[in-house]
């Protein structure tokens, strides 16, 4: 199979900026098209919320951030009634005039606050799940072998499978997370140390299939990759090309390999539209899986990070006729200046309810394993690029200063409307950016004081994190970095640079409250799995003994701390900790039960990820169940 040049890659890796649903907004959105999916659904019972005195095992409400444990946790009407003695919860229960019932943890088990994820993109996971899984995730782990042969397998597969009529007859064969960065490099004689990344061309992509058309996005979804028969419908379909150049002309422009939302929009415009509207009319039960692999997983609330309003519509029809089993907070998107001069000023969260808004979205960069982080100098692999910034101007696209449209908009967000920014920042370069911004921000700002985050935080320096405590900005960090492509940026796109990656423990040591977050599907969800990539910082993509290649192990930190990264501080980030978080008293009774202690193992590497969530709780409410529960014992 064809490998070319890493500079031909160009896509961002990130969900948070996805020019897919721009495009595709019209087929895809349409009101009365949204309402037409509901029909025919009918209201599921919710079952009551149980009053119960729970006592035996460990039990951790986390009040405070402390890892204090209790002997019983009380719960009635979906809130935590009294934690402490047994005797203590059951006479406040008693008092308030509450009957109940017991529950007895088995002396293994482990009662915990449910778990949250501060970064998340729902409906766009969800809507994608119809697609070919070319990722290289295999629930939380990676696949021990992952090459273009691999994935080439995987749609051959599917070619000739159960749905070969279908693509007999036109359909398209559509795949997503092709991941180059997690693939084999390959030698590229332009790059610092002569190791490049491999990546995918029309020619390539024909040795796999060359009869159907085939699309696959990137990981990030700003990349489509398409063979020949796919390029040429697409050309065939759009006259603004068609009519300018020749074929030939056109393959020879791209490669097939389509950029961004200018490269992408005739491909997906050329899919067939039955194929485009089956995303939409498969999203409820996309939604209801998505939501049970979460619950599955330990989650209770998910935040999700670029709510727009035909995502928040669809979001507010399944949760009218389906069970509501997660909690959900978001932060609204501001793509442009536009959508920040149409903001109304910002109302503090007083009370949750469903898809409340915490925050306004930016995104100022691309993303460092896709080569668009914006840097402050040239990627070792890629040494004629510093990345993308996403506001700049003509005359200056490679900026060392802050960008006059970036701090327009920035301001208009913050200064006008007054709401808390929460911008994605990658490269080292964006974050000097956004923080220069943060603190004019912060200076002019008036009225009360509101939290400003910095996500994925990637590559921050000493000075970094002294401002960053200094103007009381939170990082939110996209761990997945360290664990899965950890391996890639120390050894081919950033060399040593890659030290300064995620650093959880400088950050908390200058004390800032950080959370952990999966960017779902950038990675899988994993509250588990993201602490335990925290603790070790192992880079499980290297070859040999990943455990003989942790980055930076200064930068681990402590199994409390990780803890209190995806629960007590997360909730803090998504200004939801008066609800979530932790048990404490009037707190939703959101939890999980686990059968193993996560403070206390042996050893952290591919074990804290395999706890089993035996159960998980949302407003005392049973939402997942792996085993059969020891029944409720007599009444009170």
């Amino acid at each position: 199979m064809e490998n070319q040049n890493s500079a031909s890659l160009g896509c961002t890796h990130c969900a948070c900026n996805n020019p897919m649903w721009n495009i595709l907004e019209e087929e895809l959105f349409h009101p009365e098209k949204i309402l037409k999916t509901a029909e025919g659904l009918t209201h599921q019972v919710v079952p009551e919320a149980l009053s119960l005195v729970i006592s035996g095992g460990t039990i951790r409400p986390l009040t405070d951030g402390r890892m204090d444990t209790v002997e019983a946790i009380g719960i009635h009407d979906g809130k935590v009634i009294a934690t402490g003695s047994k005797t203590a919860v059951e006479a406040e229960m008693l008092k308030q005039g509450i009957v109940f019932k017991f529950k007895q943890l088995r002396d293994y088990e482990v009662l915990l606050p449910g778990f949250i994820d501060p970064h998340v993109h729902i409906v766009p996971t969800a809507l994608l799940m119809g697609w070919l899984d070319l990722s290289r995730f295999d629930n939380q782990k990676l696949k021990p072998e992952y090459t273009p042969d691999t994935i080439g397998s995987i749609i051959k597969k599917e070619r000739n499978g159960p749905n070969k009529e279908k693509y007999d007859k036109g359909a398209w064969l559509l795949g997503k997370g092709a991941d180059p960065a997690l693939m084999p490099f390959v030698y590229d004689p332009n790059a610092a140390n002569n190791i490049g990344l491999t990546t995918f061309t029309c020619d390539s992509l024909d040795e796999i299939v060359n009869d159907v058309p085939l699309l696959m996005l990137s990981a990030s979804m700003h990349t489509a990759y398409v063979n020949t028969k796919a390029l040429k419908l697409t050309y065939d379909h759009t006259p603004d090309i068609s009519d300018k150049m020749t074929f030939e002309e056109y393959k020879a422009s791209n490669h097939g390999q389509l950029q961004e939302g200018v490269g992408m929009e005739p491909a997906l415009k050329t899919i067939p539209l039955t194929q485009l509207s089956e995303m939409v009319i498969g999203c409820f039960s996309h939604l209801k899986a998505f939501i049970a692999e979460a619950n599955k997983r330990g989650n209770t609330f998910l935040y999700d990070a670029g709510m727009n309003d035909a995502f928040k519509s669809l979001l507010k029809i399944y949760l009218h006729f389906y069970p509501n089993n997660i909690r959900i907070g978001a932060a609204k998107m501001c793509s442009s200046q536009k959508d920040a001069d149409k903001l109304t000023p910002y109302e503090p969260v007083t009370e949750y309810s469903d898809i409340y808004y915490g925050n306004a979205k930016i995104i100022s960069d691309g993303s460092n394993q896709g080569l668009t982080g914006y840097q402050s100098e040239h990627y070792c692999c890629l040494p004629d690029s510093k990345g993308k910034f996403n506001f700049t101007t003509d005359q200056d696209p490679e900026p060392v200063e802050v960008p006059a449209p970036y701090r327009a908009l920035l301001n208009t967000i913050a200064i006008k409307w007054g709401w808390p920014l929460m911008t994605h920042a990658n490269g080292d370069e964006a974050i000097n950016f956004t923080i220069k911004v943060y603190e004019e921000v912060i200076k002019n700002q008036t009225g009360s004081p509101v939290r400003h985050r910095i996500e994925h935080a990637s590559l921050l320096s000493d000075q970094n994190i002294k401002d960053m405590k200094r103007l009381e900005i939170l990082p939110s960090f996209l761990i997945g970095h360290v664990g899965y492509w950890g391996y890639a940026f120390r050894t081919a796109i950033f060399d040593e640079k890659a030290e300064i990656l995620d650093r959880c423990k400088s950050a908390l040591d200058a004390g800032l409250r950080i959370s952990l977050h999966t960017d779902c599907e950038v990675t899988q969800l994993g509250p588990l799995r993201m602490m335990e990539q925290s603790i070790t910082r192992i880079m499980e993509a290297a070859p040999g003994n990943p455990e003989d290649h942790v980055l930076n192990a200064a930068e681990c930190i402590s199994p409390e701390q990780a803890l209190r990264a995806v629960t007590t501080d997360a909730a803090y980030h998504c200004y939801a900790e008066k609800w979530v978080g932790s048990l404490a008293v009037g707190h939703f009774s959101d939890f999980v039960i686990l059968k193993q202690d996560p403070l206390h193992l042996p050893s952290n590497y591919m074990k804290m990820r395999d706890i089993e969530v035996l159960e998980t709780w949302k407003g005392g409410v049973m939402v997942h169940q792996l085993s059969v529960p020891e029944p409720v014992l007599n009444n009170a």
